[in-house]
């Protein structure tokens, strides 16, 4: 085979697996935020929004993280496989960190120092 039609097959042969793998990342979570054990006293006023059911969805790249307790929020790409979001939530400054790779998501307010997290499988 000429060198440059092996090099065109090899450029295609990635594309395609870098398509492929895109398409693997599309997905749907359901899981349930825990506070963490050193969350200030008045964090627990807070966890009825959090421990209920949310849903991460994830297509083409974009992440969207929704709840029954009010959050409804698109999450942005800031490095592969980490997706991101500052949002204010029932008087709470929120950094929304959703990890793919390691699927765990993180909320934490940046004044009262409270922090939830979950993983799903």
């Amino acid at each position: 085979m000429p060198l440059a039609l092996n090099r065109i097959v090899v450029c295609a042969a990635l594309l395609l697996s870098m398509v492929g793998a895109a398409a693997a990342q599309n997905f749907t979570a359901n899981f349930w935020l825990a506070g963490l054990p050193k969350n200030a006293t008045s964090c627990i006023a807070f966890d009825p929004q959090f421990t209920l059911e949310h849903t991460l969805t994830v297509k083409d790249g974009q992440a969207t993280l929704t709840s029954p307790g009010g959050i409804q929020t698109s999450l942005k790409p800031v490095k592969p496989g980490v997706n991101e979001e500052d949002t204010d939530f029932a008087g709470l400054q929120l950094k929304l960190v959703a990890e793919l790779n390691d699927k765990t998501l993180t909320v934490s307010d940046k004044y009262i120092g409270c922090w939830w997290t979950a993983q799903w499988q």
